[in-house]
């Protein structure tokens, strides 16, 4: 079992990538989310960018956040996930599931898979293999990526 980074080391990471405590690229995140809103809405996924998903864009959007799985292998988050679209029927799956909207806010590039975040600030990522529960959180999604513990959105809704 391999043992997540702790929260300073989560904090380095996004700081390396350029991120600080009173970053604010909003408006950058405009443009994105009306990309990814009508990319969507063409595929029938109605969502919308709501205050929680925002905030988070415009602290943390638009990095690449290495992550370190070996000293031979290095994936990065992405906090920006444009191209959704081909994943538009898991995000409807999980605003039905969970009754709850979501907002795609990053992907991990090594996977293409795609982290959505809801109000209460819970992600999801979405992969080729099913649809996880990463956590609540910056710090607990990026663990789950990290490690690669993430728990089926079945098993976290029952």
């Amino acid at each position: 079992m391999s043992i997540g980074p702790t929260r300073t080391e989560i904090d380095q990471l996004f700081t390396n990538a350029g991120w600080h405590p009173d970053r604010d690229v909003a408006e950058r995140v405009w443009e994105l989310s009306e990309f990814v809103i009508a990319d969507l809405a063409a595929r029938d996924c109605q969502i919308r960018l709501f205050p929680e998903a925002e905030a988070f864009l415009r602290s943390y959007g638009f990095l690449d956040v290495p992550i370190p799985y070996t000293t031979e292998c290095t994936d990065y988050f992405n906090t920006c996930a444009k191209f959704c679209g081909r994943r538009s029927e898991e995000i409807s799956e999980i605003m039905a599931d969970t009754q709850q909207p979501v907002f795609p806010i990053g992907w991990d590039r090594m996977e293409n898979g795609l982290v959505v975040m809801d109000p209460t600030e819970r992600m999801f990522y979405i992969h080729h293999s099913g649809i996880y529960y990463a956590g609540t959180g910056i710090y607990e999604m990026f663990s789950s990526l990290y490690t690669g513990h993430l728990q089926s959105i079945e098993d976290y809704l029952d």
